[in-house]
């Protein structure tokens, strides 16, 4: 084996000649929170009931950090699972991006009360932490609890870390 010396995409573009100009998730973003409180309604939810959590700003690279964001919740029952993703949306170009529930949380156990770190679960682990939206007009990021009903007053409390300029 040979030592090697490497350099990220990023190193790599700053030091191009013309440099290329890195985004706002890459260097110098601003590192937001969007929180979210949710309790279920007097009636349970049947199976595949959703919440809407938090609305992310639109704009280009808009930077969701999985790992870094978190959830709570009270118990949800037996064989209850929660996935969180997105509704969908347009990006900057008008192109249709398809709804995707499980993309940020897939699979979470919450038949009894949990807390964790998004990012976790088949869908959701991908070898980049970095959720990147280019969009139009924001994009609604959604929980479904799957498995059975979600119960009336049962909560889902959290936040989402992402990045902006």
């Amino acid at each position: 084996m040979t030592v090697t010396a490497e350099k990220s995409t990023q190193v790599t573009n700053m030091e191009a000649a013309p440099p290329v100009k890195l985004n706002a998730g890459e260097l110098h973003g601003r590192m937001r929170i969007a929180r979210f409180t949710f309790t279920q309604g007097a009636a349970a939810g049947d199976a595949n009931s959703t919440a809407d959590l938090v609305k992310l700003p639109p704009g280009k690279n808009i930077t969701l950090l999985k790992n870094l964001s978190r959830f709570v919740c009270s118990a949800f029952g037996a064989s209850r699972v929660l996935d969180i993703g997105h509704t969908g949306y347009a990006n900057i170009d008008g192109t249709a991006v398809a709804a995707a529930a499980d993309v940020i949380l897939d699979g979470a156990d919450v038949s009894a009360a949990a807390i964790g770190s998004m990012g976790a679960g088949t869908n959701a682990l991908t070898a980049n932490d970095a959720f990147v939206f280019d969009n139009r007009s924001g994009v609604t990021i959604q929980a479904k609890c799957t498995g059975g009903t979600i119960p009336a007053g049962a909560t889902l409390n959290g936040y989402f870390v992402y990045i902006e300029d």
